[in-house]
């Protein structure tokens, strides 16, 4: 299966962010991503993740990732910096950037 998702945001510490899609905290927003989309996307599944994929601590963020199934291909997004870039190089779970 092909998968297409954007503005994950994981750590976006701001109430905008979490708030305004039905969280009470951005733990909350992270935790619910992750169990959705290991919920849907199995080891084999191609999953094409389209920018702004994560803001403030970088190894939280990498944390996250790393728990996410299938093979990620980035398309980087205005919050993709060089050093997130870097990052996400080095997880096993990401075939493209």
């Amino acid at each position: 299966m092909i998968y297409f998702t954007s503005d994950t945001h994981f750590n976006h510490d701001k109430e905008f962010c979490w708030g305004s899609r039905g969280f009470n905290s951005v733990e909350e927003m992270n935790n619910k991503i992750i169990e959705n989309w290991n919920t849907t996307v199995t080891n084999e599944d191609e999953v094409y993740l389209l920018g702004d994929i994560m803001l403030g601590d970088y190894q939280k963020g990498i944390d996250i990732l790393s728990q996410l199934k299938g093979k990620i291909h980035i398309i980087l997004g205005n919050h993709d910096t060089q050093k997130r870039i870097e990052l996400y190089e080095q997880l096993p779970n990401v075939v493209e950037v």
